[in-house]
């Protein structure tokens, strides 16, 4: 598969996480709850998502395949929804800026140990110099970032 159309779409989705950072703040303003907030956003997603389903597969949402997957496979909702709850508490605490890049540092990380160690089926590409070396370099705008 050619990378390069993709990384366009990963710039997109990367910028996308600060609008979500700061649109769930928001919205807590109202709720007064990261957890209410999280809820709503949620919710709304799934609409989002039902009304998409819909009409991608003709009012025919594939639930039956879902048989075969294993148990902690469903756990990223409840992944996601600490993330949003994280985010909102950050981003009232820290700023959006900071708290962007702290996640997506820690993003890094984990996506690293992930790719490394092939966790939850994810196909492994070990650790090796330059990926240590762009580690280091984000580590290290971070650390000049919290100064």
């Amino acid at each position: 598969m050619a990378t390069r159309p993709l990384l366009l779409v990963a710039v997109f989705v990367g910028v996308l996480l600060p609008v979500q950072f700061a649109l769930n703040s928001a919205l807590t303003a109202y709720t007064r709850s990261p957890a209410a907030t999280a809820a709503v956003s949620y919710g709304v997603g799934l609409l989002a998502l039902t009304l998409g389903l819909t009409l991608v597969h003709r009012g025919r949402i594939p639930l039956g395949r879902l048989t075969g997957a294993p148990g902690w496979s469903f756990l990223g909702g409840v992944v996601g929804s600490a993330y949003v709850i994280g985010s909102v508490v950050l981003t009232r605490l820290l700023g959006a800026g900071l708290a962007v890049s702290l996640v997506i540092a820690a993003q890094v990380v984990g996506g690293l140990a992930l790719d490394h160690f092939g966790w939850f089926g994810t196909a492994r590409r070990p650790m090796n110099r330059i990926r240590a070396l762009a580690l280091a370099l984000l580590l290290l705008a971070l650390g000049l970032q919290v100064l």
